[in-house]
């Protein structure tokens, strides 16, 4: 080896010294400010979730918050949404539903769909979008590429009676801010041990659910708010 070639090798090792210090350092960096934020509240927007706050369904303020990690490609998730939903609607200001998205690795559709929703959410449509997209899951779960991307837009003008900006939306479709929205909602999932979707907690507390049967699923969703409520009075 000759002296140019040390020369460049040291460089080098460095160079990869130096990755690996940053690296390190800016995992950390990151892990202290998840710290500030606690996986039991409605989050703000903020430097590490793009500045898009929380999906929310409901007042911020309720006194039982339901906290839901979920795939949009996920079947459970697709049934149990529209129950929770009308549930909150049912209670008024007193409970709330926080939605955050928690993308499957074998689930092809799953982050197109969420980026989708959330581009939606930024117009204010997160709620009537999440809602048609569960309910027609099964018109987008098998599509690719641009005939998908052009169901889940039309989407949009659906929901929106065709007011929304559909330039925007497709603009924000490739933000940084929409990804980095959904990796802090999946930082938040892996903090609360997320081993399936749809993971639900009601005021900190797990639910299992019992059935994807609406009528025991209601009925035991309902009997476990009103355990919450009395809890929380």
């Amino acid at each position: 080896m000759n002296k140019t070639t040390k020369i460049v090798a040291i460089l080098l090792g460095v160079a990869v010294v130096a990755f690996v210090a940053v690296s390190i350092i800016n995992s950390i960096t990151k892990a202290n400010e998840m710290a500030k934020y606690s996986e039991w509240d409605y989050i703000e927007g903020n430097s590490l979730n793009g500045n898009i706050a929380d999906h929310i369904i409901g007042n911020k303020d309720a006194k039982v918050k339901i906290i839901e990690y979920a795939d949009f490609q996920c079947s459970a998730c697709a049934v149990t949404f529209p129950y929770i939903h009308s549930i909150v609607e049912e209670y008024g200001d007193q409970v709330a539903l926080i939605f955050r998205t928690y993308v499957i690795s074998y689930h092809p559709n799953g982050n197109a769909v969420a980026t989708a929703a959330t581009a939606a959410g930024l117009q204010g449509y997160f709620e009537d979008y999440a809602t048609l997209a569960f309910s027609r899951q099964n018109e987008w779960y098998d599509l690719e590429g641009t005939e998908r991307d052009n169901v889940l837009a039309g989407y949009l003008k659906t929901v929106s009676n065709g007011q929304a900006d559909m330039e925007k939306y497709r603009s924000d479709l490739k933000s940084a801010a929409i990804k980095d929205k959904i990796s802090f909602d999946r930082s938040l999932a892996i903090r609360v041990k997320l081993e399936g979707t749809p993971l639900i907690f009601i005021n900190k507390e797990k639910y299992e659910v019992p059935s994807t049967k609406e009528s025991t699923f209601k009925a035991d969703l309902k009997a476990k708010i009103d355990e919450a409520l009395k809890n929380a009075s």
